[in-house]
């Protein structure tokens, strides 16, 4: 299975491992992380691989392409990408952390964004964002990839970008280490424009769900009861059953990010007609999409469990 990076959204597969969940399913998952989204879907769809575990942008974007896939499990069904600021761009542009919404994106004019990766959900958020402040993408803001975890604070530290975004504890660490402030915390709502996402989503091909039912019904009860597991402790214990799978995070960072992250997490794995709407609303203002998906194209509910 491919998963895009190391971070606190891939939680329920990290628990899954852990806890052993997928070992009670008789299971024994091998999983790589492809530095962003992009190249983890593109292994899917090449079948060198059964699942990915990633967000659902991409899999609308493939579906427009002609490459169906299927989501038959949401894991996270809220936005958990944020953005840091350098400090010295942030005062250079009069920016504090409290400054209203608004006027953050109207500063991002001549500024320049670090992604993950240029097919990410990084990326794609990027663009939405430069477009709702009225903007358009590398002509007024520029957009370049930096790569996850290590690459992504170097280019965020050393100042090749102004602003960058990922997910939680890699902007939160950029802060703690004082080279950099919050942009947008979508962890905590501050655009109230997305809602509901596809955040993190177990996908898989038609010809796999036809094949093989039971192996995925095998993987989703497991990254179900993750989520379960997670949602009936305390954010203590979640900490440090993560703590293996993201030891160079900072443990205070990891816990608070923990905390962000439980609101996120799907309790029954079921994928709404809402989270679909919004994701491709937000691939529209960003440009992307040619072709909305219906529900029933990509989305699967009938291996969760009864």
């Amino acid at each position: 299975m491919t998963m895009p990076v190391v971070a606190l959204t891939m939680s329920p597969v990290y628990l899954a491992q852990g806890k052993g969940f997928f070992a009670e399913e008789g299971l024994d998952v091998e999983t790589t992380a492809t530095g962003g989204g992009g190249p983890d879907i593109r292994a899917l769809i090449a079948g060198e691989v059964e699942f990915t575990f990633t967000t659902g942008d991409n899999v609308i974007l493939a579906y427009q392409e002609g490459k169906p896939l299927l989501m038959v499990a949401s894991a996270l069904n809220k936005v958990f990408i944020n953005w840091a600021m350098h400090r010295d761009s942030a005062k250079a542009k009069g920016i504090t952390e409290n400054t209203p919404l608004t006027q953050k994106l109207k500063a991002m004019k001549g500024l320049t964004v670090g992604v993950t990766n240029p097919a990410a959900l990084t990326a794609h958020l990027a663009a939405f964002v430069i477009r709702k402040a009225g903007y358009v993408p590398q002509q007024d803001v520029k957009i370049i990839p930096v790569g996850a975890g290590p690459t992504w604070l170097a280019a965020l530290e050393n100042r090749k970008v102004d602003l960058a975004l990922t997910a939680p504890p890699v902007p939160e660490t950029a802060i703690q280490r004082g080279f950099a402030i919050m942009f947008i915390n979508n962890a905590k709502g501050e655009d109230p424009s997305i809602s509901e996402f596809l955040m993190e989503n177990l996908v898989a091909r038609p010809e796999t769900l036809k094949k093989d039912p039971d192996l995925v019904r095998q993987m989703v009860r497991a990254l179900v009861r993750a989520n379960k597991s997670a949602l009936s402790s305390t954010p203590e214990q979640v900490t440090e059953a993560l703590r293996p799978f993201l030891s160079k995070a900072d443990p205070k960072i990891l816990l608070e990010g923990v905390k962000s992250l439980f609101p996120t997490l799907s309790p029954d794995g079921r994928t709404t007609e809402r989270s679909l709407q919004t994701t491709q609303d937000i691939l529209e203002v960003a440009g992307l999409l040619k072709k909305r998906a219906a529900y029933a194209d990509i989305v699967s509910n009938e291996f969760l469990p009864k």
